[in-house]
């Protein structure tokens, strides 16, 4: 890169870390110039905030076991989901990791269906994670009773939530397509489900996305520290779920980072290689938790939604096919991004680790409705990009025409508020086997057309600019 420009980058970006975070309530981006801006801001995020946390307490409230008891409190929008109505719940998904740390507290293996003393955990799913979790969180969470133990979950999640919100996406309240995405994201049905659910994609997610805010700040002001705590936080999201290795192609064309992305790597390897070495059969049972299995209702993928389609065309699936189609699509659109990414002449690094991570979404073989959650973070990272307020100095690289981004912005606004709506599965039949092609066709394109045109527009976003060998670039 040539020395100047560097120069000038440098000296803008720490210019613009310098600046002071601005006051959830402020003034924002035009009010100055019309004091109804500002009021109607006050009261949307107001409005936004009183139901976000009605919910949330409705959550808090609610009995374990509600699916198997009747006239007991339910949370607020529990109708809206295929899992709080027809799954078990609430903390199905929490207790399959707490009943993992029974297990490894008592000696027998976590991926075993059953306990030493049957009857701890009240109900759980199968244990599907890496086994560092289940010998660090889960032998933590054990500490607690079951129903403690969730709600702690619970408050850790909102933590976590409204740190990405008032720290990452605080910069999205200085535009109109940015402050009606943050809007969306805090009244987002999808983040209400994975707090019923017990869920970690969303923690997942959420490390992720603080972790790259701080590699970007770490990177812009020459501060080790933050891009040590970047680099625990990224370490994190992937023990936690496999899902965000992904995004660490972004990394990999930044000199800067280089150290910090050796450094999460290492991590990673230290925290999940020695316990599948001192034990083999555990790579073993986690492989086969997660082998790739034909799909069934509660699944809102793109992958599923395709699936469905060409079956209603007579397409006749098997256990074998559905592998394949899933890991040939994976491998070429997972490649085709991680490409695109590496050579793009403009750099971003929100926009890259968003890009990647939609693309994980696209690809998957099970995405949940809660999963969602997490691409609703990733929209907001790309938000960020398009507004100009990605932490990493060479993203200003000559931006589009703010008439060309602020179309990027607002088609990405829209976006954001399906995927933050409920899906159609209220107004139809509880149970997905009375469906007609139109109810299924309605409901299950519901998350997975917007997931697509969210990735569609990052990257073609990211390409605007054209592409160019990567090492120019480095």
């Amino acid at each position: 890169m040539n020395d100047s420009y560097s120069t000038v980058l440098s000296r803008a970006g720490r210019a613009r870390d310098r600046r002071p975070l601005t006051p959830l309530f402020s003034v924002g981006y035009s009010a100055v110039l019309d004091p109804l801006t500002l009021i109607t801001k006050r009261i949307l995020i107001a409005l936004a905030l009183a139901i976000h946390l009605v919910t949330v307490g409705s959550l808090l409230r609610q009995p374990l076991g509600v699916h198997q008891q009747a006239g007991v409190p339910r949370f607020l929008t529990w109708r809206l989901y295929h899992d709080s109505v027809r799954a078990w719940g609430p903390a199905a998904d929490f207790f399959a990791v707490y009943h993992a740390g029974v297990n490894a507290k008592t000696g027998l293996s976590i991926y075993r269906q059953h306990e030493l003393h049957g009857g701890v955990t009240p109900y759980y799913y199968e244990y599907r994670y890496l086994p560092v979790l289940a010998y660090t969180f889960g032998r933590l969470v054990v500490m607690l009773p079951p129903e403690a133990a969730y709600r702690a979950w619970i408050v850790t999640l909102e933590g976590l939530f409204w740190s990405v919100l008032l720290i990452v996406f605080r910069g999205l309240l200085h535009s109109r397509p940015g402050f009606v995405s943050w809007i969306a994201l805090v009244v987002a049905t999808p983040f209400f489900l994975e707090l019923h659910m017990g869920q970690f994609t969303f923690a997942a997610a959420a490390l992720l996305v603080l972790g790259t805010w701080m590699a970007g700040r770490g990177a812009a002001g020459r501060r080790p520290a933050w891009l040590a705590g970047s680099a625990a936080m990224v370490a994190a999201s992937i023990v936690l779920k496999v899902f965000p290795t992904v995004t660490l192609v972004a990394w990999v064309r930044r000199r800067d980072y280089r150290v910090a992305l050796a450094a999460i790597i290492g991590m990673v390897a230290l925290l999940t290689v020695p316990g599948f070495v001192s034990n083999p059969t555990s790579y073993y049972d986690f492989r086969d938790a997660n082998f790739i299995a034909l799909p069934g209702p509660g699944n809102f993928g793109f992958m599923y939604a395709m699936f469905l389609t060409l079956e209603h065309l007579g397409i006749v699936w098997s256990r074998q096919s559905w592998a394949t189609t899933i890991t040939v699509t994976a491998v070429l659109l997972l490649g085709a991004t991680a490409l695109a990414v590496l050579g793009a002449r403009r750099r971003s690094l929100y926009a890259e680790a968003a890009v990647l991570l939609l693309a994980q979404f696209v690809t998957s073989y099970q995405v949940w409705e809660h999963h969602v959650s997490a691409a609703l973070l990733a929209g907001g990272l790309l938000m960020l990009s398009i507004l100009g307020r990605d932490t990493d100095l060479t993203a200003r690289d000559g931006s589009d025409a703010d008439r060309v981004n602020n179309r990027y912005a607002w088609t990405l606004a829209c976006l954001l508020v399906l995927l933050a709506l409920p899906t159609p599965y209220a107004i139809v039949d509880p149970n997905p086997r009375f469906w007609s092609f139109t109810d299924r066709m309605m409901v299950q394109w519901s998350k997975a057309l917007p997931t697509a045109g969210l990735y569609v527009l990052g990257l073609g976003w990211l390409l605007r600019r054209g592409v160019a060998w990567p090492r120019r670039h480095t």
